[in-house]
């Protein structure tokens, strides 16, 4: 009987170009997703493959959540759902820790309650606040982290969570801290990469908070979704694992390559600073090199592609 992997967050960026990776490459999984489809643009990443379930729920809701539990019995749970965009944290918290608190703490109630064998939480780099130099080494894995936003703090606390069903319950885990991601279907309106692409085709203003020099490691969507089948394969239970790409870029330098594949110029508006915004963000994954992995794609061969998906797809913002 094949075993069974949940994913939560499958109409979103990140897991629907998961769940289109894996469902044929690893068909010696079942695969099965729960999404609360909170975006117009998740309709269109509907996915339908005999080899996967798809539940449209809520992650928070404990009594959906059990009878989904209850009917597909799970051997592995991947928490990819999650309230992502930092500046809306600050404007209003409170979706944050129901989504990524009270929504984790319900999957771990199941998966201790359905006695699943192990939970992958996915985090962020952003839990470890912020570089304040280009000199300052990457974070490992035992670095002390110190969120400083609503949504960093929210992703700390779930890890906490899950680290104490661990200690309590005994429930397997593993958490993966990643820099940031680009790719297909990734909301225009809120990252800086796929607004970019947008802004510059179609000749709008783009705004850059500050002086442009705020630093970030940009990993190719492609590349996560290998690392975590890497971990699921080969990782440690029990253990953290950070997920880098060496690709470390300012915003200014991510906008101008942009306009450069775009052949166009960049029309940038350099706007007040956001409140909290940190500076650098980079993660040392040697850890998880010793598994085999690392990434495939440059920071240029990841950005071509995506901005050629984003050519070939305008209409899919506008349902």
């Amino acid at each position: 009987m094949k075993q069974k992997i949940l994913i939560t967050g499958t109409l979103g960026f990140i897991g629907s170009n998961f769940i289109e990776n894996v469902v044929d490459k690893y068909s010696e999984y079942q695969w099965i997703g729960v999404d609360k489809a909170v975006y117009d643009y998740c309709l269109s990443n509907q996915f339908n493959h005999p080899n996967y379930n798809f539940y449209l729920a809520d992650i928070a809701n404990e009594h959906i959540m059990d009878r989904v539990f209850r009917i597909e019995r799970p051997n592995i749970v991947i928490n990819m759902a999650a309230e992502s965009f930092v500046c809306s944290s600050i404007e209003n918290p409170n979706p944050f820790i129901y989504s990524n608190v009270m929504g984790t703490q319900t999957l771990i109630n199941m998966s201790v309650k359905y006695e699943v064998e192990r939970f992958l939480q996915i985090s962020t780099d952003e839990v470890m606040g912020s570089h304040t130099s280009k000199q300052d080494k990457p974070w490992t894995e035992l670095s002390h982290p110190k969120p400083r936003n609503p949504y960093s703090a929210s992703k700390l606390a779930a890890e906490n969570i899950l680290y104490a069903a661990n200690q309590t319950h005994k429930l397997n885990f593993n958490i993966t801290r990643c820099c940031n991601v680009f790719g297909p279907k990734q909301p225009y309106n809120r990252n800086l990469i796929p607004k970019a692409i947008w802004n510059t085709i179609h000749n709008m203003a783009m705004p850059i908070y500050g002086d442009g020099s705020h630093l970030r490691e940009y990993l190719y969507v492609e590349d996560k979704i290998n690392a975590i089948m890497t971990i699921i394969k080969s990782g440690k239970l029990n253990e953290i694992y950070n997920i880098g790409s060496g690709n470390e870029l300012s915003n200014i330098e991510v906008v101008n390559s942009v306009s450069k594949i775009l052949d166009k110029p960049a029309n940038i508006d350099f706007t007040t600073d956001r409140k909290g915004h940190d500076f650098r963000y980079a993660v040392d994954c040697s850890k998880l090199k010793k598994l085999g992995w690392k990434p495939q794609f440059n920071f240029n061969q990841g950005l071509i592609k995506c901005v050629n998906w984003y050519i070939n797809n305008l209409n899919y913002y506008q349902l």
